[in-house]
């Protein structure tokens, strides 16, 4: 018959392992919730919208152009993410709207950037390609169906 010592030492062995079966459960489960979660990268947002670009646009608003164009356009959406703009009716449109456009070209034109309505729409339907490749967008919502 084994000894209090082997016992104990059995049981604290047992405790160790479900300890450690229980941590290995829970990594594997965060993994992979977080395999799941889209991830948006805006260097990798920039280079899709680029690699889809037509030439001549590319030509005239450079990779630069592109970047600068969605980087306001993160911004124009982060401001829709405070609780009183959405109250008063402003949605969030990926691949951009008339506000999101004239928003970001104001922004720009400040700046001493003159970038065409055509030329940031084309920039931010890159973007949208790019946040539909990485699961970031849901179901499609037709004009006044409720989100």
């Amino acid at each position: 018959m084994p000894s209090g010592p082997v016992i104990a030492l059995g049981a604290a062995l047992i405790l160790l392992v479900l300890a450690a079966v229980g941590v290995a459960v829970r990594m594997g489960r965060r993994s992979n919730r977080a395999d799941r979660q889209p991830v948006y990268v805006i260097n990798d947002a920039i280079d899709h919208a680029v690699e889809h670009l037509d030439p001549e646009v590319l030509d005239r608003i450079r990779r630069a152009g592109a970047q600068r164009i969605i980087e306001w356009s993160v911004h124009y959406l982060q401001g829709l993410a405070v609780p009183a703009r959405r109250r008063r009716g402003l949605r969030v449109v990926a691949g951009g709207e008339g506000n999101a456009i004239e928003y970001i070209r104001g922004e720009l034109a400040e700046r001493g950037y003159d970038y065409t309505p055509s030329d940031i729409a084309a920039v931010l339907a890159g973007e949208a390609t790019y946040l539909a490749g990485i699961g970031a967008m849901g179901e499609r919502v037709e004009e006044g169906n409720p989100v």
